[in-house]
């Protein structure tokens, strides 16, 4: 039952993130763009950038909209882990998961990706 409930997590995740040139220039939280004007964002994404992980070229974020307010979604996508996936509010504040009680899987298909590592190794 569990790999039924990864390879259609994976399916969701796969089939919902799209290559958006344009996608940093999408605005969020009363800001034309967000990568850069809102601090906390542009300093995590700094962070990821000088910080390199041992999965940092699957790590991606994601920016939908949840019950009408804007939300970024920090994921990957490296196909050998199960990863829990947090998601974020305007002020930078986790306020949960993807797949929690709260927040649905298919907000995938809904966001775009305004960020993904250098070397991003997933094909969506």
């Amino acid at each position: 039952m569990k790999n039924i409930a990864f390879i259609l997590f994976f399916c969701f995740l796969t089939y919902g993130c799209t290559d958006n040139d344009e996608s940093n220039e999408k605005s969020a939280c009363g800001v034309e763009n967000p990568i850069e004007n809102l601090a906390w964002l542009k300093s995590e994404i700094e962070q990821r950038e000088q910080n390199e992980v041992v999965d940092y070229q699957y790590s991606y974020i994601m920016q939908t909209s949840f019950e009408k307010q804007d939300i970024f979604i920090y994921g990957d996508c490296n196909p050998l882990t199960n990863s829990v996936i947090t998601v974020y509010n305007c002020s930078g504040e986790n306020i949960g998961y993807l797949g929690d009680d709260k927040f649905p899987v298919e907000l995938l298909q809904e966001g775009i990706v305004i960020w993904k590592a250098e070397g991003y190794q997933c094909a969506f």
